[in-house]
């Protein structure tokens, strides 16, 4: 029988392997924390008709335009993305990865997507619908409980 501390050993589990990943990818890749944000949100939007733009990743970041800005101009300069003129409004940009499918870069930055993909499959509609429920439940409660605990902290994040 599973019981409820087998559930939040798995969980404690699965945040440390998460945080062990990411500390890799970062090393690995030379980057930062935002950093990656921007590409996987990048990545995960390639196919998407809605285009990226730098105001788009500042809310998405919490960030002033400027940081954006400058976390663009870094990864430009290191050839992870390029900006590219907006259909229609040549007075604004697009950002686009520019990370090829094959790279080992795009493997490790969707470490974590790759792997809940594969163990989703493996689940019935159903299943799947529980553990979206409760992983849900489990970070709108994490974020409850640090707003009560620190509400500066709360008011200072977006959403």
């Amino acid at each position: 029988m599973t019981t409820e501390d087998d559930v939040v050993k798995a969980v404690s589990d699965l945040s440390e392997s998460g945080a062990a990943s990411e500390r890799i990818a970062l090393h690995s890749l030379g980057i930062g924390p935002n950093d990656a944000r921007v590409l996987r949100f990048l990545l995960a939007r390639e196919d998407d008709a809605e285009p990226v733009t730098p105001r788009v990743l500042s809310e998405m970041l919490g960030i002033s335009s400027a940081a954006t800005t400058a976390l663009i101009d870094r990864l430009a300069d290191a050839g992870w993305v390029e900006r590219v003129p907006f259909p229609g409004d040549r007075r604004s940009v697009v950002v686009r990865a520019t990370i090829d499918d094959a790279s080992p870069a795009r493997l490790l930055l969707s470490v974590r997507h790759s792997s809940v993909a594969e163990a989703a499959s493996r689940l019935g509609a159903a299943e799947r619908r529980v553990v979206a429920e409760f992983l849900d439940g489990v970070a709108r409660g994490e974020k409850e409980h640090i707003a009560r605990l620190n509400p500066q902290t709360a008011e200072s994040r977006p959403a």
